[in-house]
């Protein structure tokens, strides 16, 4: 009995910066959560009905909690490693928007013509077509249809319809460099509280509701600050919260019981961001299999943001030849075409300009320096200290005493 106490109240949180983590794979999985999710709403009439389709949209949902959940979680590690407020823009810059163009030049050049039955020069050659481009890019209009769209596709309504987080995704970002920018990410209660005061907002606007502009997009808004700031709140406080299984239970039990109350939506974002920590950092047996799926590159935001736009392709094509797939074979297709795509997008665009603003953001762009491991941010500080008096000091023969180096081979995924 005694064996089973300890296990359900030993604390499961790992150290990031050691890189022995799940993420990767489960960012991969939650990706091909929302893939199939959106093959069924392709292939069935809109809106979607019947149990399997809900357990999936249910899957969905959560599996997008969880990207921003541990987003909140990866960025603020990555905000408190940088040397600048300027430093940290800089790279998630270059983290999200270089795929984001390239993706969408993709979809305007191949998708455009494809769609609409129009020549690829003369579609080029149309205003219409860059400003959808440019309207995507800038996130002014994320979801917006291709012009001169005619294959009578319901889903072709919007050419890239998962593109409406990143927008959420990009506040976040800002919102915590705001906060290192004028202190308060000094003081440990400044996310907890702001995390309190996004609860009870969330909680008023589910029992009164929003009648104003933009009502799903205040919405989406809260819910996926709630989970920002959860991931957020959960990394700054990783010596305080344990993350043990008893954690897990008690969130699920707490979500389960405000199921039909302001507060169930909070609760379940955070039964999800406790249940996606604790399995993150799960203890895998050290096989050639575990480290193999511990280090796979991370194409989950290549898949995430060019799937849909691949859906709409293999669609036309099947309508084309005169064939109906179901959602398991458009799912299949989608899942094949999009790894294919964001394997070379990853190799060729996402990692040279991570690379290229790490470099920026050191300010040595007209140095030569070395060659930058693949993961990013930098190593993070180690949280122990040494004593006051011997903290500067360093044993005879030693050079200086520096932060931990992570092995070259080590890989991570972050938005």
């Amino acid at each position: 009995m005694d064996k089973y106490m300890r296990t359900l109240f030993a604390p499961g949180h790992g150290r990031l910066e050691d890189q022995d983590n799940l993420f990767t794979p489960m960012r991969m999985a939650f990706a091909g959560i929302v893939l199939y999710a959106h093959a069924l709403m392709m292939v069935l009439p809109w809106p979607v009905m019947g149990p399997w389709a809900q357990t999936i949209d249910f899957a969905g949902q959560h599996a997008l909690n969880a990207f921003f959940v541990l987003s909140g979680y990866m960025i603020l590690a990555s905000l408190r490693a940088s040397r600048s407020v300027l430093a940290y823009a800089i790279n998630r810059v270059f983290r999200v928007f270089p795929l984001l163009i390239v993706v969408t030049l993709l979809t305007v050049m191949i998708a455009g013509p494809a769609l609409s039955g129009i020549a690829p020069l003369d579609y080029l050659a149309r205003a219409e077509s860059w400003a959808y481009a440019l309207g995507v890019i800038s996130q002014a209009h994320p979801t917006a249809p291709l012009p001169f769209e005619a294959s009578g596709l319901q889903a072709a309504q919007s050419a890239n319809a998962p593109l409406w987080t990143v927008r959420y995704e990009l506040i976040g970002y800002s919102g915590l460099g705001v906060l290192m920018l004028v202190g308060a990410l000094r003081k440990g209660w400044a996310l907890p509280v702001l995390l309190a005061v996004i609860v009870g907002v969330s909680a008023l606007h589910a029992n009164t509701g929003y009648t104003g502009p933009h009502p799903e997009g205040v919405s989406a808004a809260l819910r996926f600050a709630t989970g920002f700031l959860l991931g957020a709140v959960l990394w700054d406080w990783r010596d305080r919260i344990g993350l043990s299984w008893a954690l897990v239970l008690a969130s699920i039990c707490a979500a389960i019981a405000t199921y039909g109350t302001p507060f169930h939506q909070s609760f379940d974002i955070l039964a999800t961001a406790v249940l996606a920590l604790r399995v993150g950092y799960l203890k895998l047996p050290a096989t050639r299999l575990w480290q193999r799926i511990k280090g796979v590159e991370d194409l989950s935001y290549g898949i995430y943001i060019i799937h849909w736009p691949v859906g709409l392709l293999i669609m036309v094509l099947a309508s084309q030849i005169g064939l109906q797939p179901g959602t398991t074979s458009v799912a299949l297709a989608m899942t094949l075409i999009s790894v294919a795509l964001a394997w070379p997008l990853r190799i060729f665009v996402e990692r040279p300009f991570q690379r290229w603003g790490r470099i920026i953001a050191r300010g040595r762009w007209a140095v030569r320096v070395a060659r930058a491991p693949a993961a990013e941010p930098p190593p993070f500080p180690r949280r122990v200290q040494a004593p006051t008096r011997a903290r500067n000091c360093r044993p005879a023969g030693q050079g200086p005493v520096g932060p931990p180096q992570r092995p070259r081979s080590a890989r991570r995924g972050g938005l």
